[in-house]
């Protein structure tokens, strides 16, 4: 049987999420596309194993777990990214891999990502964009379409291998990937985005029809994993977990059916549920009680702008009844808000208004954004990076927001970003020749990166409690259970148990792995 490995692991910012200044954080979260992959690929007839948190193995332990697994019929190591690695982990990648590719020079190594910029650094012998599935299998069946990129090659599978939508996501563990209770999975209700969102730029958008899985194995694949495993949390990877109430109500059926209550995360589209007096009840039933919105805006100008036009005061209260609604029912809500800084129409007075209100009424809750970022090289990168369409029609002379500046006209270099109070990659990406020194009529780039400086020097980001998708890296451990972890915040959580906990956990996998 044909042999492969897939390394997976998530890298944390743990800046922001209140992790310490481990530059190497890990996530605990199990690598939902390599597992995804590697279940797809044994259905093919493959022998394939995931290697998980492999970013916490020293050279040492990388070497000796594949002199245990590499035989006569290995055929290639993958490397599955969810986004680009940085600092000291980015270092042992390229030294693992080089170190590989002397080692077994026969044996291909294959980066997967959602785009080719997130793997061009690693030394690979290809790599495979977007859902990539189909395009793994072609490359390695010598069918794949292959594109010479800045002399890398590359499969992008969502262009020349399409796997979205896709009927069958069910994703089968194995006993040597060694889960334990308080692991993380994720889950696929849908594969694929219904709509297009002009500053989103994710592949599979704007997609017709059906777009759901067979919510019959659904069932299944949660039942066998609690069954083996004790497993009980899921992380869902669905673009928007709410596009279509019928969706969620064959979900929240077969979850019904279960024999334990799920603690489930994930993208929810908060105008829908807002709108739609079912979404709540369905989510409710799925212990589907920790949300993350992409409301982008409180200013309902801009939001029409983007394509998500409802009425703010209509979204506010509604916002206030899920939040009721959820504690009344289920007796746990967490939600995470995300805006984007820049966008047209969008005053730094209106930005911050809605700041205070969101602040005023979920003291407890999560908030975060980011400036708008356009990709000035998108019309030439179009088929090989990610796209959204402001990227493709900002400077087209076309649009309201056809301006650009320069340093000149801000009166700024990025040498005088640290004493704004920025973050060191904001103003990194400020000298990222890919940004589009964008401007328009109230924001420009440069005021949108001082806005954000002064979201974190007036103290809005102070004592805010843990983002929903986040909530896993402190009850996978055991530091916290479903309970406490909502009453703590990124200020005052204990830093040291939790990073015991933590090493403790990885420890514990790579024991397994190591057969030690």
């Amino acid at each position: 049987m044909k042999h492969g490995i897939i390394l997976g692991a998530l890298q944390s910012n743990p800046g922001w999420q209140g992790l310490g200044t481990d530059l190497n954080w890990i996530s605990l979260k199990r690598s939902g596309g390599a597992h995804k992959i590697a279940s797809f690929m044994r259905k093919e007839g493959w022998d394939i194993e995931v290697l998980d948190y492999w970013l916490t193995f020293t050279e040492e332990e990388f070497q000796l777990f594949c002199k245990q697994r590499i035989n006569a019929n290995t055929e290639f190591l993958g490397v599955s990214v969810t986004f680009g690695y940085k600092a000291q982990i980015l270092e042992l990648c390229i030294k693992n891999l080089e170190w590989f590719k002397k080692e077994y020079p026969d044996i291909t190594i294959i980066a997967g990502s959602k785009a080719i910029s997130d793997t061009m650094m690693l030394p690979c012998d290809y790599y495979v964009t977007g859902f990539g599935e189909f395009g793994l299998l072609h490359l390695l069946n010598g069918t794949a379409k292959i594109t010479e990129f800045m002399g890398k090659k590359v499969i992008n599978s969502d262009k020349d291998h399409p796997c979205f939508p896709q009927k069958d996501l069910q994703v089968r563990y194995e006993d040597r990937d060694h889960l334990q209770p308080t692991d993380n999975l994720t889950l696929e209700l849908s594969r694929g985005c219904k709509f297009k969102c002009k500053f989103c730029s994710y592949n599979a958008i704007g997609l017709k029809g059906d777009i759901d899985r067979d919510m019959d194995t659904l069932y299944a694949e949660m039942k066998e994993n609690y069954d083996r495993f004790g497993i009980t949390t899921y992380h869902i990877a669905d673009e928007t977990t709410n596009d279509s109430t019928e969706k969620i109500r064959k979900a929240a059926e077969q979850i019904k059916k279960l024999p334990f209550k799920p603690n489930l995360t994930g993208f929810i589209r908060a105008d829908l549920i807002v709108s739609r007096e079912d979404d709540k009840k369905y989510l409710a039933e799925m212990g589907f009680w920790a949300h993350y919105y992409g409301i982008e805006t409180y200013n309902e100008k801009a939001g029409r702008v983007i394509g998500k036009g409802m009425d703010r005061d209509r979204m506010k209260q509604g916002l206030i009844d899920i939040n009721d609604y959820f504690w009344k029912e289920v007796g746990r809500y967490r939600s995470s808000t995300s805006i984007i800084i820049g966008l047209p129409y969008e005053t730094e007075e209106s930005f911050f208004e809605g700041l205070d209100w969101h602040l005023e009424n979920f003291p407890k809750e999560n908030i975060t954004a980011f400036p708008l970022f356009i990709n000035k090289y998108a019309e030439y990168l179009g088929d090989l990076f990610a796209t959204s369409e402001f990227d493709m029609t900002w400077n087209d002379g076309k649009h309201f927001h056809d301006k650009l500046i320069t340093d000149e006209e801000v009166g700024a270099t990025p040498e005088v970003f640290p004493n704004t109070g920025l973050r060191p990659w904001l103003w990194g990406g400020y000298k990222n020749d890919a940004a589009l020194p964008w401007s328009h009529d109230t924001f420009n780039w440069w005021t949108a990166h001082t806005t954000y400086s002064q979201m974190w020097t007036r103290g809005y980001m102070a004592n805010r409690g843990l983002m929903s998708w986040d909530l896993f890296n402190y009850t996978a451990p055991g530091t916290y259970d479903w309970d406490s972890v909502l009453d703590i915040s990124y200020d005052n959580y204990d830093v040291e148990q939790l990073d015991k906990d933590t090493k403790l956990h990885i420890q514990k996998y790579k024991n397994s792995k190591l057969n030690v």
